[in-house]
């Protein structure tokens, strides 16, 4: 990501803060980890849906200081920072456009959700998962979304990236987007 990011949160346990006005409305990059030895936070949202405000899960960061990518939709007013029944430890997120996300490489790898924008043309990349996971295609707004592959368990395979959008590597239980700590993947793009 660059470090073009709108809104930078820090923090030591339970916190909640308003999504900057520049980004409000806004599908949103974030970018969230702790510090070395923490077992990670998680991100839920507040929206407004009628009279009432709901909070939802929308993701998790890396363990550790390992960066893990979240997608957070435009709904969302307000962002809370927590650890289920705990306080997590000290924590810290970036918020940012989708545009701002970094863009991938000929031999991409991790441990945690990842979104990369892609502005080539149609190619192959092979994958290679340690665990479960999943690969997304999705225009730059994050309004067409479509997996490329996904398994519950060790696997390899080759995907056709169909040209430019995002690209997004995330866990992969029961078909839904999972943001945070996975086992390890690597995505290679074929030569061109």
């Amino acid at each position: 990501m660059s470090d073009g990011s709108l809104g930078r949160f820090s923090g030591r346990g339970r916190s909640e803060f308003e999504v900057p006005v520049a980004l409000a409305g806004k599908t949103l990059l974030a970018e969230a980890w702790g510090r070395v030895l923490s077992q990670g936070f998680t991100v839920e949202g507040d929206y407004r849906e009628g009279n009432a405000v709901l909070r939802e899960w929308v993701g998790q960061s890396g363990w550790g200081n390992e960066k893990a990518h979240i997608v957070i939709p435009p709904k969302y007013k307000t962002l809370v920072i927590s650890k289920g029944g705990r306080n997590p430890g000290r924590w810290h997120l970036s918020l940012s456009e989708l545009t701002d996300a970094p863009e991938l490489s000929v031999e991409s790898s991790g441990t945690t959700s990842r979104v990369y924008s892609y502005l080539g043309e149609k190619t192959e990349a092979e994958v290679d998962f340690e665990g479960n996971g999943a690969v997304w295609f999705s225009d730059f707004r994050w309004r067409r979304r479509q997996k490329l592959i996904g398994h519950t368990g060790k696997f390899r395979g080759t995907i056709v990236i169909p040209g430019p959008g995002l690209v997004a590597v995330t866990g992969g239980h029961g078909g839904a987007l999972a943001w945070g700590s996975q086992p390890g993947w690597k995505v290679n793009l074929s030569p061109a």
